[in-house]
């Protein structure tokens, strides 16, 4: 006898995990048999299993008990050809890439299944003809809901399968086009192509050549329409539905199930499940004639999907696919040069342009005595014969080396003024000069023992507003080095040694760094570091969650594509978009704003590309963790801030906890950015323990990210 295309006996699969309050059969003592070369309808109301069905007949799920043989073999076992070319698949979602066109739709197809360009052409114009498809150059997404379906019914037909599985194919379809596209399976049938197809559409099943009605996960008949109406006494198969679910409900509300009884929980599976008629491919082949079952070694129009083909398709495809996304070019290209230039020219650089309010009393006598003050030329210094010193209006000298800082002055009479203009925020702070200053001072540097009133009337008396940390922290600094610069001038104008009035303490020349360096230069490697490790989290998970959505990373499983190869493709393409990134930084960085650098340039692009891989890493465990865009980006996002905030960019890691410390070390970018920081300023090697510790840490990460990405694919694995 002829071998059937399809047997499914004694089908057991289960919803939901074990255990839980949700687990409950999908499909229950299923037993089905399509035979070669004939159209079978598979009709039921949604939910009742049709689609969980298909995807074990594909190979996309396992049965939990009862076993399934695909043309000849079992989906999955190798050389089988299911998933793969032997199957032509349409799910019930459409299943496209957005950005394809309608001819990509078809030859991406192709190109997995190994079609010759010549051939891909011609399928492609018969079949643009046979389903009235939009103009080949038209986009996926720009198709009206009908268009988008008849593409997709044609990306299962391109290759000439020896079994079609059409899931719902016709709906929301002209129905002349419908019955365009029952006449074109029934050839396929009779020229011995089968074709198992799920429709909503229960008259139009008249013409295939069996028809099973599945509800609630049973199949409640198997035969052909007429004969189905005959048994039943019916003028329509919609009739003949509505006896079989009837008889159901009656069966199941005295508890009897068709073909077993359940006494047990819905956790339990009867051992006639595991009963099997066949227990290999030769048994299979053995009872059911070997002779008529087409396989690859038998029939050489039998397609092969070869890796090289797959890997082909699936390069193109992404290439499209970002190429087509100009948001994601600018986004993936432009973006991290934005966030650098935005970055090294608004943050860590020192305040400008700051104001402060100035009592001075020492010129407050004297006419024109802040006209005086301004004229940069002015002595403060007057060399007696017997070769001392008198000083007066020293706090002009003062304030000039002020203004060299950047440090506007704006003058009070009174010092309840001056403050009153600090609380307006329009000030940063106060400056008092008591009258006696100039000649208290001297009088201070120059006995070196004086009386309190002495002291008091040589200093100056300063307020600020410490709401602003940085601001109020720079200007501290700022009036300290105006003091010393100050104070040397005055004792070099007295020729006397210009440390004598310097607090004792003296800061050498810097190990590392320079004396006057800005805080961009601290912040500069850890920021270089987040760009290259989100940016690549953001695209991958976007990318990934994007085709899972569409569908087209299960469509391309059931052609054939395996899981690895779409992520060594990702990977490979998504590693040179990261390569491009790093230059771009580092360009930036250390030609466009002269960073500080004295390691190795290799090293440095090493580690930030290594970082970038650790990103994708991670967009990957967001995409396999995460069912949409929407959960995603919250996730990234909310990972984001307390790893910036923990990995000593913004705060020194000293200043934390010793436990929060231990943790913050453990991130994916603490090490890496103070090896980075090491690299640029220390000049620091690979074989330094910073460095190599960096790189070690970042290794690591790709490591535990992608086993992670693995246990969590294999904990969803149904």
């Amino acid at each position: 006898m002829a071998a059937p295309a399809v047997v499914v006996e004694r089908a057991y699969k289960f919803y939901g995990r074990k255990g839980k309050a949700d687990y409950k059969p999908v499909l229950e003592h299923l037993d089905m048999t399509v035979d070669k070369g004939i159209i079978y309808g598979l009709l039921g109301a949604s939910g009742c299993g049709k689609t969980t069905l298909l995807s074990c007949i594909v190979g996309r799920r396992k049965l939990d008990g009862g076993n399934i043989w695909v043309l000849g073999g079992k989906p999955g076992e190798k050389n089988s050809g299911v998933p793969g070319p032997r199957v032509g698949y349409m799910p019930q979602d459409i299943a496209l890439v957005a950005e394809f066109t309608v001819r990509d739709a078809l030859y991406y197809f192709g190109r997995i299944y190994g079609m010759k360009t010549a051939k891909l052409d011609e399928r492609f114009e018969f079949l643009l003809n046979l389903l009235d498809l939009p103009s080949g150059s038209r986009q996926i997404k720009t198709l009206s809901g009908g268009q988008q379906r008849r593409v997709s019914l044609a990306a299962a037909f391109v290759h000439e399968p020896e079994l079609l599985i059409l899931d719902e194919p016709t709906v929301g379809l002209d129905p002349v086009l419908r019955e365009r596209i029952w006449d074109f399976l029934g050839e396929l049938a009779r020229a011995g192509t089968s074709v198992i197809i799920t429709t909503h559409y229960i008259d139009e099943t008249k013409q295939a050549n069996k028809i099973a009605l599945l509800r609630d996960g049973q199949l409640l008949a198997e035969d052909s329409p007429n004969e189905i109406l005959r048994k039943f006494d019916c003028d329509t198969l919609e009739d003949a539905f509505l006896k079989m679910a009837l008889r159901q409900n009656e069966r199941i509300s005295r508890g009897i199930r068709r073909r077993s009884t359940l006494t047990t929980s819905p956790d339990v599976i009867p051992e006639t499940v595991n009963e099997r008629r066949f227990d290999s491919a030769e048994d299979f082949n053995a009872v059911t004639s070997s002779r008529d079952i087409l396989t690859e070694k038998e029939s050489p129009q039998t397609l092969k999907s070869k890796p090289k083909n797959r890997y082909k398709a699936v390069f193109i495809k992404s290439i499209q696919q970002f190429s087509r996304q100009p948001s994601g070019l600018i986004f993936s290209v432009l973006f991290p040069i934005i966030q650098c230039v935005a970055f090294f020219t608004a943050v860590g650089h020192d305040p400008s342009d700051l104001n402060l309010a100035v009592v001075n009393d020492e010129i407050s006598g004297i006419p024109n005595g802040i006209q005086m003050c301004m004229n940069n030329s002015l002595s403060s210094v007057t060399i007696n014969e017997d070769l001392t010193c008198d000083y007066h209006m020293l706090s002009c000298w003062f304030l000039n080396e002020m203004e060299k800082r950047n440090l506007f002055i704006k003058y009070y009479n009174t010092t309840e003024a001056a403050k009153s203009a600090v609380a307006t925020r329009t000030i940063y702070g106060a400056l008092y000069f008591p009258r006696n200053f100039s000649t208290a001072l001297g009088q201070r540097a120059t006995d070196g023992y004086v009386e309190d009133d002495v002291v008091d009337d040589s200093t100056i008396s300063i307020w600020l507003d410490m709401t602003d940390y940085q601001i109020s922290n720079f200007l501290k600094r700022e009036i300290l080095k105006s003091y010393e610069y100050f104070t040397k001038r005055a004792m070099k104008a007295c020729d006397r040694n210009e440390d004598l009035v310097q607090i004792p303490v003296r800061f050498e020349e810097p190990i590392y760094g320079r004396k006057d360096v800005e805080m961009v230069s601290y912040m500069a490697p850890g920021i270089m570091v987040t760009i290259l490790y989100f940016l690549p989290a953001i695209v991958t998970s976007t990318l990934m969650i994007s085709d899972r959505l569409e569908g087209i990373w299960e469509r391309s499983a059931v052609a054939g594509v395996q899981p690895k190869e779409m992520l060594e493709v990702h990977i490979v393409l998504q590693s040179a978009v990261i390569l491009l990134q790093t230059v771009e930084i580092m360009a930036l960085a250390f030609m466009g704003y002269s960073l500080p650098f004295k390691g190795s340039v290799i090293t440095c692009g090493v580690l930030l590309f290594l970082q970038g891989v650790g990103g994708m890493c991670y967009g990957f465990l967001l995409s396999v963790m995460c069912g949409s865009y929407t959960v995603a980006f919250f996730v990234a996002t909310g990972s984001f801030y307390p790893m910036i905030l923990l990995c000593g960019i913004l705060w020194p890691l000293e200043a934390m906890p010793s436990g929060l410390r231990t943790v913050a070390l453990a991130l994916p970018f603490t090490v890496p950015s103070k090896t980075l920081r090491d690299l640029m300023e220390k000049g620091s090697g690979i074989t330094d323990a910073t460095v190599y510790n960096g790189f070690i840490i970042t290794i690591a990460w790709i490591a535990v990210l992608l086993s992670l990405c693995f246990i969590v694919l294999k904990f969803k694995k149904s």
